[in-house]
């Protein structure tokens, strides 16, 4: 017996083009790794050097039972400086998107995650009025230069500086931090708050959402069969005794104008990797005494439905899993989590919530911005002195729930606990 997911459900896996690609020393993250001293525990550097092995990346999620891949776009890589357009880097993510189509894949596209043009950071990024129409500029660029997708999300987390608000906060105003603030603004010739992570919420209010509805305007005005949406990271709020003010006061601040703005697009993004309980001295945090992940988020597989349900309840609109996954070593930890969070996803589907697909975060072991490559969410290991790619069971178990697009009642164990590394027989190549 299966509990079977709705025909056509896509199953896919992510990443992000400046935590894979490597070498992309053209944005503003690339001068805040190099500052010294640094905000960042190590700069990015080669990454898993997916510029260059980017189809044998799509030949192994496909060889893996997936059918589709998001990745992103880099805005410093397409537009170096300010209104001049790469033709060679579009030629390359052309190339990418067609190094999905050949294995099956369904390419879905990225326009902006977390990282820009270090040109644009010295404009002020996000806070300076001319941000969207900046980013409109651009998306309609890429959807003119680029074909062979019908799925594209505007901004990655829209909402997310203001959900890290309180640890960006604390980070910063450490005396022991003053040194390194100092550093990163002379790097990036501009405040913090030119870069997308730092961004302040008067900036996400006005300009960022602006930009949404500008850049989705600007994909529609070329490509208006192609799916657009924007992607939001929430996280089950929850509330301790005395604590529901606060509970409320976070999704009003964090998620509402957010859903808000996205309410009638094509899809929503639903990004989720915990809960927060709110306490009702107005804390808020894991749970005391629950599990945690390397990243420090509680380990709560059963958040994420409980996000679709709510996303669903609010707007109505369709939800596309954009991103869950687990950080650590555990392998094991991982496969369950991916089977837990899947079995009560497939609830909520069964309870009308319309979810169309399902993203594990991420692909590879990758940089973890301001934590270096230490958190580790991928399905598969990366050697970065070899580069070689090796698949973790829990891989191998998420592919085989692909395949039969559905999970085995009371059978969670479906890969031994060996890595496997890929080899050109495996890839297809």
């Amino acid at each position: 017996m299966t509990a079977a997911f709705p025909a056509n459900f896509i199953w896919g896996s992510a990443t992000a083009a400046h935590q894979v690609e490597g070498s992309n020393f053209n944005s503003d993250c690339w001068a805040l790794e190099h500052a010294r001293p640094s905000l960042f525990r190590e700069p990015s550097g080669d990454a898993v050097d997916q510029w260059n092995r980017f189809a044998d990346d799509v030949a192994l999620l496909a060889a893996l039972g997936l059918t589709s891949y998001r990745f992103s776009i880099e805005w410093a890589r397409v537009e170096p400086n300010e209104g001049e357009f790469s033709t060679a880097a579009l030629d390359h993510y052309q190339r990418c998107i067609d190094a999905c189509l050949q294995r099956g894949i369904e390419p879905i596209i990225t326009l902006h995650h977390f990282t820009a043009p270090i040109w644009l950071a010295r404009k002020g990024g996000m806070t300076s009025s001319e941000f969207p129409e900046r980013f409109a500029r651009y998306c309609e660029h890429c959807v003119r230069a680029l074909k062979g997708f019908s799925i594209v999300c505007t901004l990655n987390e829209l909402n997310v500086p203001l959900v890290v608000r309180e640890k960006i906060q604390s980070l910063i105003s450490d005396p022991s931090s003053q040194s390194a603030v100092k550093a990163a603004e002379a790097a990036l010739g501009s405040p913090l708050t030119s870069m997308f992570l730092f961004t302040p919420e008067e900036a996400l209010l006005s300009h960022g959402l602006a930009a949404h509805a500008m850049g989705r305007d600007a994909i529609k005005s070329v490509r208006p069969e192609v799916q657009v949406g924007v992607t939001l990271a929430i996280q089950d709020e929850v509330a301790a005794e005395g604590g529901e003010a606060h509970r409320d006061r976070r999704i009003a601040e964090t998620i509402t104008p957010f859903l808000e703005a996205a309410r009638g697009d094509d899809f929503i993004g639903v990004q989720n990797y915990t809960r927060i309980v709110s306490q009702s001295d107005g804390s808020a945090g894991p749970e005391p005494g629950h599990p945690l992940t390397v990243m420090g988020y509680e380990d709560r597989p059963q958040a994420l439905a409980q996000v679709c349900r709510y996303v669903w309840e609010q707007t109505q609109t369709p939800i596309i899993v954009t991103e869950s996954g687990w950080a650590g070593d555990d392998d094991r930890r991982r496969q369950a989590f991916i089977e837990e969070v899947l079995e009560e996803l497939h609830g909520a589907i069964t309870d009308g919530v319309d979810v169309r697909g399902f993203y594990y975060w991420s692909l590879l072991d990758n940089f973890e911005w301001l934590a270096g490559y230490g958190p580790r969410f991928g399905l598969v290991d990366v050697n970065r002195t070899s580069q070689r790619r090796y698949i973790k069971p829990s891989a191998i178990a998420y592919g085989a729930i692909a395949r039969r697009n559905g999970l085995p009642n009371g059978d969670r164990s479906t890969a031994n606990g060996s890595r496997h590394l890929l080899s050109g027989s495996a890839l297809g190549i």
